[in-house]
């Protein structure tokens, strides 16, 4: 049980870094403020669509493809680096199911660490 829930917890670090490499990539210059205003729900949609792949490398492309996104390339690196981790691990199924029945949960993990990321930088410019 406590291995199972550590999977999980594994699986989910890997679902946040793979939606966050994707949400870095959008070209906010082509989002209007109409759109800005419902993004989350359109994200947390397009991620559910997407899950639905097979696999965790077509769920990535097929995300990044209807997000527009074209992640950074440290971004872009994790994101390799964790396909790569979830292949060889042969865990595409498990996580594809966990993005699926936990969506609105993984948005709002990576909602979280985007804002400590934020609070970060602004904490280093004013010398903190």
């Amino acid at each position: 049980m406590i291995e199972c829930e550590i999977l999980d917890e594994h699986l989910r670090e890997h679902a946040v870094t793979l939606i966050n490499s994707v949400w870095h990539g959008i070209n906010w210059d082509n989002v209007s403020s109409r759109r800005r205003m419902r993004i989350y729900d359109e994200f947390t949609n397009k991620i559910r669509s997407a899950a639905h792949a097979g696999r965790i490398s077509k769920f990535y492309d097929k995300l990044c493809r209807s997000m527009d996104s074209n992640p950074p390339e440290m971004w872009g690196m994790n994101a390799l680096k964790t396909i790569k981790d979830i292949e060889e691990n042969k865990y595409d199924l498990d996580i594809l199911e966990l993005i699926l029945s936990e969506t609105q949960y993984l948005v709002l993990l990576m909602r979280e660490q985007n804002d400590e990321l934020k609070t970060d930088r602004k904490q280093q410019k004013l010398g903190v």
